[in-house]
């Protein structure tokens, strides 16, 4: 009985799915890892169905891995979409506040996490905006597993059994690309990256021919009219790689063209008698026909009608369509001129000729004329190979390897290149047919221009990788059946095994790490990050906060806490970047609260681990040392800024971390601020700086009734005797004369604090009626933790309390869990 044929042609179905296998093993680990580290830290956050974001106050609760800030918009922008019942997100607020700012990023991914949301909802029954954050989790390695199976079976169809053998291991395990597929980081490179390897493969396809031909085996009997198709097809497919990403796309399709060139060139050679000496003439203007009308329907599919118009080069835009017609006018003339193809009207041929290159000439000039928005501008994570922890980072790929060496991650991302070799031997080798050289050539060109950037940005080694996959199918495509030797075709299989090994290696090694229930530095800090972001939330009501803060930090406390910023790490967020450093390099304070004022800004968050804040001082001044972000170093801030007691939560081996927070406030008397100010030292923990500034109160305010108070705090704290007598004398002597009657609502809580620490209790429940009196939201708000439970204490101590349930129960979610009276 022999059964290896049959085992032979369906052994791609057997590796396809034990890749799959791996691949949804690798992802289990990993969203196992997510769900952990999201359920640390103790936040919790009520489930409100009809919130966008289905959370209490429109926050959310997945740490999303990495910090990775493009996810978190992607996630946020989403519910909106789904919120606003719209197929598009075209303007958020929660950016470049308080105006927000236009959204020109394209929607297919948008979709694609809406519907994984949406099934979701219909699975569980969450609410959909719920069920986005939890499509988080599932978005990219669900595409990867389509990817996967969508690519295998296509190429056991169009290449054999063994291509698409190969393929399915490459596509499950080649490093860096499965990266780009991970839980709880959703994006859109997965699917660029998709794109990118499907705008080749039908153009490799259409090379493919039926069958052999004994008359012309130079031509191999291609299907002209299957061939025009499957260019078409692969034209589409580019088509929405302009959609997603333009400077990629261009880079791939000027790839295809030098692809297209090479094969032209080469079909000039000398052949043996027995092969046609011909060149392939290839349908490239249905390629770019196909391309430009995808881009051109894609454009009015996305910004239709309002948005369309202007030279967002950033973004899909008719003009390449017209560039692309051009390229694809230019190389059908190119193969027809190598021919040998006459024209009766040569002029024509001339003028059409320069029109298409002066058609191609004015997308660089049009790139280079729009400031940032270069060819080869520098995205937010190009300098990081993947999104997995850990990952190298590097401006290029020459440092990279200075700094690391060999190690098994480069060997990983290096190995692979090594599938060139065979390639190009298949494509100089004299016996090989037009169709195979055109094959492996339209493989070769974007896999090369891919090369060159991935050598200035290591990020775009996944797209190398995109690009050897096709090349792989390529060669292994083309020339399969002519690998008669005993040798050559395990050789094939051996090899492009070997170059995979490493990446197996890593993804083993990475499941490992994963399983493991410890906490990173970087997860730390995200949850830290949330953690503010509740808190913030949480003062600040339904009202919400506008914060400046570092834009890392700026990107985490709008995702988690539904708070707008100022700066952020967007591209598309200039005005509010160029905001940012205006106020925190700001050298005078009446012009750091001018702008500040114009913004609605209500806090300022200086994280001690996070130090862009100073970058900002930096961009924006000339005398950094004299800028606000200088002088709140200094604890010199100007009187429209208050310091509002916060503290971080406890976690081993970041005791050294702090985090300082002034809210925006009307200008204050120097009393006022040095007395705020000193009670802020005294809520921190701060005993010395209190002590410091009770001693200038003494000295400056001795007269002064809030001075009295923060005085008297501070000497009951540290049990100075001496001082504390002195000071509830000046205290009780201000209220003597009335001085309390218009003392301020926050000041007038401390007071009665006061009282109650000398134990004048009937004193301090006359000043706490009054407090509750006079309560209504913005003041309870405007209490610090210590504050607040203190006063509730004494609410309920002298048989007082908030009369009003709705600020009753503010009051109980504004205090830890741990603070809250039984």
């Amino acid at each position: 009985m022999r059964i290896s044929p049959r085992l032979s042609s369906f052994s791609w179905l057997i590796v396809t799915i034990i890749a799959g296998a791996l691949v949804f093993w690798l992802n289990s680990v990993r969203l196992h890892r997510v769900d952990y580290i999201t359920s640390q830290g103790g936040a919790a956050v009520a489930l409100e169905a009809t919130s966008p974001t289905g959370y209490a106050g429109g926050t959310r609760r997945l740490i999303v891995p990495e910090h990775n800030n493009d996810s978190y918009q992607w996630i946020a922008q989403t519910q909106q979409m789904l919120a606003q019942h719209a197929w598009h997100v075209r303007h958020i607020s929660y950016d470049n506040a308080p105006t927000g700012r236009e959204v020109r990023s394209p929607s297919p991914y948008r979709w694609w996490l809406a519907l994984v949301g949406w099934f979701d909802h219909l699975v569980t029954g969450s609410s959909v905006g719920h069920g986005v954050e939890r499509a988080a989790l599932y978005a990219d390695p669900v595409l990867h597993l389509l990817l996967l199976a969508g690519t295998t079976v296509f190429a056991a169809r169009r290449f054999g059994s063994s291509p698409a053998l190969l393929l399915g291991l490459g596509l499950a395990t080649l490093f860096p690309f499965g990266g780009m597929f991970l839980p709880g980081q959703p994006g859109d490179e997965g699917l660029q990256l998709a794109v990118v390897l499907w705008c080749l493969l039908p153009l490799l396809a259409g090379l493919i021919p039926p069958r052999p031909n004994a008359a012309t085996p130079g031509m191999a009997n291609l299907d002209e009219q299957a061939l025009a198709r499957w260019f078409f097809v692969g034209g589409i497919a580019g088509g929405l790689g302009f959609w997603l990403s333009p400077v990629k796309a261009m880079l791939m399709v000027a790839g295809i063209a030098l692809g297209g060139v090479i094969t032209a060139l080469l079909g000039l050679r000398k052949r043996d008698a027995d092969v046609a000496a011909t060149v392939l003439v290839l349908p490239w203007r249905l390629w770019a026909l196909g391309g430009a009308l995808t881009g051109l329907i894609a454009y009015w599919l996305e910004y239709f009608p309002a948005h369309m118009g202007g030279l967002h080069l950033q973004e899909n835009h008719p003009v390449y369509g017209l560039a692309w017609l051009a390229l694809g006018e230019l190389l059908d003339r190119l193969s027809g001129w190598l021919q040998g193809r006459k024209t009766s009207r040569p002029w024509r041929g001339i003028v059409v000729v320069l029109l298409s290159l002066a058609t191609l000439a004015v997308i660089p000039v049009l790139l280079g004329g729009k400031q940032g928005d270069g060819l080869l501008a520098v995205e937010s994570l190009a300098n990081r190979l993947t999104n997995l922890p850990g990952s190298p980072v590097a401006q290029n790929l020459w440092i990279w390897l200075q700094r690391d060496g060999l190690t098994l991650t480069t060997a990983a991302t290096l190995l692979p290149v090594l599938l060139l070799i065979p390639a190009v031997g298949l494509l100089l080798r004299r016996s090989t047919t037009p169709a195979q050289r055109a094959s492996v050539a339209l493989a070769l060109g974007p896999t090369l221009v891919a090369l060159v950037i991935a050598a200035t940005q290591i990020r775009w080694w996944n797209t190398v990788d995109a690009a050897l996959l096709a090349l792989l199918a390529a060669s292994l495509g083309s020339s399969w059946s002519r690998l008669n030797g005993g040798w050559q075709r395990p050789a094939w299989i051996g090899g492009s095994v070997l170059c995979l090994l490493p990446g197996i290696g890593i993804w083993l090694k990475e499941a490992r790490l994963g399983a493991e229930n410890s906490v990173t530095s970087g997860e730390v800090v995200a949850l830290m990050e949330r953690d503010l972001a509740y808190w913030l939330s949480n003062q600040a009501g339904p009202t919400g906060a506008i914060v400046l803060a570092p834009p890392n930090v700026t990107a985490a406390l709008c995702y988690y806490g539904n708070i707008a910023g100022v700066g952020t790490p967007y591209w598309e967020n200039r005005e509010g970047f160029m905001a940012a450093i205006r106020i925190a390099g700001a050298t005078s304070p009446d012009e750091a609260q001018a702008v500040a004022r114009g913004r609605q800004l209500n806090y300022v968050v200086v994280p001690s681990w996070d130090g862009f804040l100073d970058e900002y001082a930096r961009l924006g001044s000339n005398k950094v040392e004299h800028s606000l972000i200088a002088m709140l170093h200094q604890w010199l801030p100007p009187r429209w800024l208050q310091p509002v007691p916060y503290r971080l939560p406890a976690v081993a081996g970041f005791e050294d971390q702090s985090m300082a927070i002034f809210k925006v406030v009307d200008v204050q008397d120097n009393a006022n601020a040095l007395s705020r100010m000193t009670e802020y030292f005294l809520e921190m923990g701060q005993l010395n700086e209190a002590a410091a500034a009770s001693q200038a109160l003494r000295h400056y305010f001795a007269a002064d009734l809030g001075a009295a108070v923060a005085r008297t705090l501070v000497d009951h704290a540290i049990g100075d005797q001496a001082a504390l007598e002195t000071s509830t004398t000046d205290l009780l002597a201000s209220i003597a004369r009335h001085d309390d009657q218009n003392l301020a609502w926050d000041r007038r809580v401390s007071l009665a604090i006061a009282l109650a620490q000398i134990k004048h209790y009937e004193a301090a429940r006359a000043q706490v009626q009054r407090c509750l009196a006079e309560l209504d939201e913005p003041r309870l708000r405007s209490l610090t933790t210590v504050s607040l439970q203190r006063l509730l204490v004494m609410s309920k101590a002298f048989g007082l309390g908030i009369k009003d349930a709705r600020l009753r129960s503010i009051s109980e979610q504004l205090l830890p869990a741990e603070l809250r009276t039984p």
